[in-house]
């Protein structure tokens, strides 16, 4: 019975300060009857209807396209399409609310006059006193611009207080993007081919740079082919050396019977003194240690092979960086992206915009929940 007793002095008490506290009504009235009647009267009988015109396309990578070259692959590059096709579609989201596509579309349609017009209400419309940079901002609010994450799908709204008008601003957006895509299209593709061809031209001067190296070692050495004529040198010892074991199997017969001072046996051993000065001096030519022999063919065919691997690796390299060049000039005559409208631009036949509803509602909510903080300010000051 204390404790009910208690409770009802409390309330008593309260409604007490409550009826003797002289701002209540003031905040009542400032925080939620006039922001709540503002409201009303604004959404429901001032602002201007705004009609809504939707737009969705995609920008598509072409089937067998190719990517940008580059020098690691010797020209070519794969894998990358679906990232360039993002950055196109967030290239074309940003052109679609920057300052040049208003500009482009300012010589296309009257936007200031329209959006400046009387019928619009005073919060709504647009001064055409104010400079390009007041109008991009009002322009980002009445066009918006959606990416969709998965599909990369791009929806654009064109909010206009008149349905011919929203139509019209709507094509006119579709057509810039529309030709932005082709230009960033087009870029990429000359410079694909820009970049094959400067690989193609230092692959060209490259294998150039090693074939005159090999042209002046041959007239260095004096040697046309090292390889080759090390081959004909092995094959000239090996006859030598047959050519000198029969000799020395005829010496052998002739000495059992003839004497040492004959004409036979003399000539016999002059021919093998010829023959082994001969293979002497061809070995000593292509391969050693005398310092005083200044041209040895194991030197020269040691360069020869480290110029004519380096050869054949800028011909096999030429030879990719060509490829990726003509793949590249086939690809740029054809667009490696296309701008594909999902869904064309409708005239509207009903204004969607504003929601004076759902705008009263929420304002009123908001002037309950400044009423309710006040009322919890007042109490904690008294």
């Amino acid at each position: 019975m204390s404790r009910f007793a208690d409770r009802k002095k409390g309330i008593r008490s309260y409604q007490v300060q409550t009826k003797n506290d002289p701002w209540i009504p003031v905040l009542f009235v400032l925080c939620f009857i006039l922001p709540a009647l503002a409201g009303a009267v604004y959404y429901g009988l001032i602002a201007s209807n705004r009609y809504v015109t939707e737009a969705r396309f995609a920008i598509r990578p072409a089937l067998g396209s190719s990517d940008k070259t580059s020098s690691e692959t010797g020209g070519t590059a794969s894998g990358t399409s679906n990232q360039m096709v993002a950055q196109d579609t967030q290239i074309t989201r940003e052109f679609i609310l920057s300052r040049p596509m208003l500009e482009i579309l300012e010589g296309q349609l009257p936007l200031r006059q329209w959006f400046s017009s009387d019928s619009i209400d005073y919060f709504s419309r647009f001064d055409p006193e104010k400079p390009i940079e007041k109008f991009v901002r009002y322009w980002k609010r009445r066009v918006g611009v959606e990416v969709e994450g998965g599909s990369g799908i791009m929806s654009v709204t064109v909010e206009a207080f008149d349905p011919d008008e929203s139509l019209a601003i709507a094509k006119a957006v579709m057509k810039e993007a529309e030709r932005k895509v082709n230009d960033l299209s087009v870029k990429s593709r000359e410079d694909a081919v820009a970049e094959s061809a400067r690989e193609l031209r230092l692959a060209e001067e490259r294998m150039t740079k090693i074939r005159l190296a090999m042209r002046d070692l041959r007239n260095r050495e004096g040697v046309l082919d090292a390889q080759k004529t090390n081959d004909i040198n092995i094959k000239m010892i090996a006859e030598l050396r047959a050519s000198r074991i029969n000799l020395a199997v005829q010496l052998a017969i002739g000495q059992r019977d003839l004497g040492p001072d004959s004409r036979r046996i003399m000539d016999l051993k002059q021919q093998i003194k010829d023959i082994d000065d001969n293979i002497a001096r061809i070995e000593r030519q292509s391969a050693s240690q005398d310092p005083d022999q200044k041209r040895l063919l194991s030197d020269a065919l040691t360069r020869f092979e480290i110029l004519e691997n380096d050869r054949k690796n800028a011909e096999k390299y030429y030879q990719q960086v060509l490829t990726a060049y003509e793949r590249a000039r086939i690809i740029s005559a054809r667009q490696i992206e296309f701008f594909s409208p999902i869904v064309e631009p409708v005239k509207a036949e009903s204004s969607t915009e504003p929601r004076r509803l759902l705008m009263i509602g929420l304002i009123m909510a908001g002037a309950g929940i400044l009423f309710g903080a006040s009322m919890f300010a007042r109490k904690m000051m008294t």
